[in-house]
């Protein structure tokens, strides 16, 4: 399997919103092409992929009716781009669907909605014995650190951000950066793959605000309102202070829910806007405090009480994040510098458990983790994750921009920047960048084999290529717990009960951390219950016996599956390190 990431590529767009999305299209039209495919099929890969057609046929409708009905309330302007941006990929690609790319622009919100639609309906996770579907769909990852003052080295603000993102080998395999300078508002720049023309995963704009959107699940979704890429596009295109952008985002409600990140390096703070349909509330940083945290739980008191949890392992996915990043913010020895706040982005300790390092769990390096970026506003400066998932591991590029400058593309090659497409201009580009391998740790072995098995899974529920995948790690790291949960999933999807069993009892070995301990004996019991029966009251008897070495008990809800009436295989969720 190829796992070498394309040369960074740099845009500069200028014009019309129009004008703008066709030069993306032109530059990037194959790129664009195979992305879009992928966007179109998400919905059901994510909600039905292990579904006969039927059931596909179904998730497909939903999402296709969804999403047209968001692409109708799109500010013209920005509805105008994304289709001049999909008929220039048409024009080099023939064959390329140009009203269903337009509709894949709202795919994110309308897989979001999906979700909360059926716990509305009190249907699949949030009906038990039901089967837990829409914990597969529900991947909320994200990590965010806004830092400035006293905590940062200069005391300039700095925006660190890991977007995780079933996207392995797809989103991750072609970094880019692309600056805008439209005809109405500010120039902004933001973080991408080549060929989503989707101003919304980290944008940096001319004012010094750093944006980045963070999965949320809430009952109070709305059928229209905004898309997440028009908002945060709005914000990033008018926005010059905090306050700006929450009233932007007051003035057109979400139709889905999210938590916006916002860093500003002219009033040196951050906040996060969390949005639900038509709910908006702001979580600013503690007083006196010079550093937000940002992941995946709503913490606004008026927001909290609609959050939806699939599970606990839900829950704690996210708040275990939060409390890693915080402790190690906190725990700094001196001021933080860009290259302090990559270590933390690559970070695989879950608190309740810091004496193993894990590929899966409640860790800050997930992964899925398909962008990772260190942001520094006012001096105009990133270092970007530029290597294959996790990105947050590996060779990074430190690159520099100015906001004047040719339109036109670029690739960095060989310590150098080359023009591709038409672009032709004497001008410098007005970018720079060289790669750094000194800042993360370098991908290992085992990160290679996991990034196969989440490839697999993500794009084609291929259970045997995944499952041989997450073997070969464990072979090279048989001491990690999180790698043998992962294979236990794996073997009873295998129909593999003796060899599930074998990935039970090394982890239980190893493992020291209450819930994860748990899960290990809730699946070790369901894969004895025929084969073993003592074996599998003992599990469940242990199990029983267990204490929370977490305010956050997921023990109850383990409890309570374990006296649930199992049948057939599980279906893991290698984010969440869930399965139902």
């Amino acid at each position: 399997m190829t796992t070498a990431t394309r040369p960074l590529f740099f845009a500069r767009l200028a014009g019309t919103q129009t004008e703008m999305g066709a030069q993306h299209g032109r530059l990037t039209a194959s790129d664009a092409a195979r992305l879009l495919a992928f966007y179109r099929t998400m919905p059901e890969r994510m909600l039905a992929g292990d579904l006969p057609l039927p059931g596909k046929l179904a998730v497909r409708a939903l999402a296709t009716a969804w999403q047209a009905r968001l692409a109708r309330s799109r500010p013209p302007e920005l509805a105008a781009r994304t289709r001049a941006f999909a008929e220039a990929v048409a024009a080099s690609e023939p064959g390329h669907d140009v009203e269903s790319a337009v509709r894949a622009f709202a795919v994110m919100d309308s897989l979001q909605n999906c979700v909360s639609l059926a716990a509305r309906a009190r249907i699949g996770p949030f009906a038990s014995p039901l089967a837990r579907r829409a914990t597969v769909a529900a991947v909320p990852a994200c990590s965010t650190v806004i830092a400035w003052g006293r905590t940062t080295e200069d005391g300039e603000l700095l925006f660190a951000r890991n977007f995780d993102f079933p996207g392995v080998g797809v989103w991750d395999a072609a970094p880019a950066f692309v600056v805008c300078e439209p005809d109405r508002g500010q120039r902004y720049g933001f973080f991408t793959t080549r060929g989503a023309d989707t101003p919304v995963v980290t944008l940096v704009n001319e004012a010094g605000l750093v944006i980045a959107p963070h999965t949320r699940w809430h009952a109070d979704v709305t059928w229209g309102g905004a898309m997440i890429v028009d908002l945060v596009h709005e914000i990033a295109r008018r926005a010059e202070t905090v306050a700006d952008a929450i009233a932007i985002a007051r003035a057109r409600p979400s139709s889905s829910s999210w938590g916006i990140a916002i860093g500003s390096a002219r009033e040196r703070t951050g906040a996060v806007l969390e949005l639900a349909g038509p709910h908006l509330d702001v979580v600013r940083p503690a007083t006196g405090a010079d550093h937000l945290v940002c992941a995946n739980r709503y913490r606004s008191p008026k927001l909290v009480d609609g959050e939806l949890a699939a599970s606990a392992a839900w829950e704690l996915h996210s708040g275990r994040r939060e409390r890693r990043l915080r402790a190690l913010v906190e725990g700094r020895a001196a001021p933080l510098s860009p290259a302090d706040l990559v270590r933390f982005l690559g970070d695989r300790r879950d608190p309740c458990a810091p004496e193993h390092a894990r590929q899966f769990g409640a860790i800050v390096a997930q992964a899925d983790n398909v962008h990772a970026v260190v942001v520094a506003p006012a001096a105009l400066r990133a270092w970007v994750g530029v290597d294959r998932a996790p990105t947050c591991e590996g060779t990074w590029a430190e690159l520099a921009w100015t906001w004047d400058g040719p339109p036109g593309g670029w690739e960095l090659r060989d310590g150098a920047l080359v023009s591709v497409g038409a672009s032709s201009s004497p001008q410098e580009p007005g970018f720079e960048a060289r790669l750094r391998t000194d800042l993360a740790a370098p991908h290992s072995e085992v990160s290679r084999h996991v990034h196969e098995a989440a490839r697999a899974l993500e794009q084609a529920h291929d259970v045997p290529r995944a499952r041989a995948a997450i073997e070969r790690a464990v072979a090279v790291d048989p001491h990690d717990p999180s790698l043998r949960l992962i294979a236990c999933w794996l073997s009873l999807e295998g129909c593999a009960p003796e060899r599930a069993l074998a990935h039970v009892d090394a982890g239980l070995a190893r493992e020291t951390e209450s819930y994860r301990r748990g899960q290990l004996l809730l699946w070790g019991a369901r894969a004895a219950r025929r084969i073993d029966p003592a074996r599998a009251r003992r599990f469940s008897e242990e199990l029983d016996r267990l204490t929370s070495d977490d305010t956050h008990d997921g023990l109850v809800e383990l409890r309570a599956r374990a006296r649930e009436r199992h049948r057939g295989r599980p279906h893991p969720n290698l984010m969440l390190v869930d399965a139902y």
